[in-house]
């Protein structure tokens, strides 16, 4: 009999074993902790479960004589920003921009930190005039405190900088300003790049890349270079499979390339779209989005030559930051009838901008009759509009 209560115990306490570790492995709950001397007010946040457009506002974290806890659960791994509702460190102008803030917008004047499933989290740090405050708790979070901290005093100069020349009147002190700014910007790339080559196996690093090809900080030949440098075991996390897409988006879209494959749903109307079927007239893709105010003051043009050539020549516009809803009503304003597309924000074959390694709106590309990639141009279309009249005499 003592064997069989033995048994049962045991058996009892395997079941109690396996209900623990599976609870572990199932628990989604994110937790952070802080505390950061001289913060005024509360902290805000964008969860990454959660869809926002440009007017949903944010979440809040509150915050007590400078100290916060936040609870939350999160299905998946992600870089979030905490930052202030501007009674901090922010970058205030002399002069408000029209349709603009007055503000400043710098990396450092918000804590970025990743989310994971399960993670406890501690940040620490002072809100000065920028946010000298990183996390800490996990690899990932420790490797993005590593970059962070050697960046985020030179990103505060800059945007320091920056300020000061909105309230300098004469052109002398602001070119001084300007030659300043430049300085410390060269410098700021140079210690980013070799931080992202010496640290290979900190996630951190592809987010930076990703984050440098973005904006054009540097060449397409760096940034295989510093790709080809990260570890592979980064592979399954999203910021590594955007910097992978955005590399392998310069190989395919050089000039001369036939253009990427696109095949997708992902129109206003919910039909398929295939570009392939466009062989045998031009074709202008334009990158754009109603919050550009460069690509919407374009579209007449646009227009202008869909109109104008439309026997031979087929506009595919790509929007990217806007919803379906916002887009729809705005191309039947307009009368824009050309097709339309939605880049996906997510890591998927619809993220037509990581695809395209589109760095800047607006972004057009001339496709040939073939199927071949023409040119791209970012910005201004002038000599988009000049190319394609060219191309387009009859």
């Amino acid at each position: 009999m003592k064997n069989v209560h033995k048994l049962v115990l045991l058996c009892f306490l395997a079941l109690m074993s396996f209900k623990q570790n599976n609870a572990q492995k199932t628990d989604n709950t994110f937790t952070l902790t802080g505390e950061i001397k001289g913060l005024k007010g509360n902290l805000y946040f964008r969860h990454p479960d959660k869809e926002y457009t440009r007017n949903t506002p944010s979440d809040s974290i509150v915050v007590k004589n400078g100290k916060f806890k936040l609870t939350t659960n999160v299905s998946k791994m992600a870089m979030i920003r905490v930052f202030p509702s501007f009674k901090g460190p922010d970058k205030k102008l002399s002069k408000i921009p029209k349709g603009g803030r007055g503000y400043f917008p710098v990396k450092c004047g918000a804590i970025m930190l990743y989310v994971s499933p399960g993670a406890n989290i501690t940040i620490k740090g002072e809100a000065k005039d920028f946010f000298d405050a990183y996390p800490s708790g996990d690899a990932f979070n420790d490797g993005l405190a590593k970059v962070n901290k050697l960046m985020y005093p030179m990103y505060n100069k800059m945007g320091n900088l920056a300020v000061e020349s909105t309230y300098a009147e004469d052109e002398a002190k602001k070119e001084e300003i300007e030659k300043k700014s430049e300085i410390i910007f060269k410098k700021s790339i140079d210690a980013l790049t070799n931080h992202i080559k010496n640290n290979p196996n900190d996630l951190a690093s592809a987010w930076y890349l990703n984050d440098l090809m973005l904006r054009t900080q540097i060449t397409n030949e760096q940034a295989e270079e510093l790709f080809n440098s990260l570890s592979t075991d980064l592979a399954e996390y999203p910021d590594y499979k955007d910097v992978a897409t955005r590399v392998q988006g310069i190989k395919e879209t050089a000039d001369g390339s036939p253009v990427p494959s696109i095949k997708t749903n992902a129109t206003l109307s919910g039909n398929s779209f295939n570009i392939n079927e466009l062989k045998g007239k031009y074709v202008l893709i334009d990158f754009w989005g109603i919050w550009c105010g460069p690509c919407v003051a374009e579209m007449p043009e646009v227009k202008k030559f869909q109109e104008k050539h439309k026997d031979n020549l087929v506009v595919v516009g790509i929007n990217s930051g806007d919803t379906k809803e916002k887009i729809q009503a705005f191309v039947a304003k307009n009368n824009y009838g050309w097709i339309q597309l939605m880049s996906d924000k997510k890591n998927t074959l619809d993220n037509f901008v990581n695809r395209f390694n589109v760095q800047g709106f607006p972004t057009k590309f001339i496709i040939d009759p073939n199927g071949k990639i023409i040119k791209r141009f970012v910005g201004s279309g002038e000599d988009a509009f000049k190319m394609l009249e060219e191309l387009l005499k009859i």
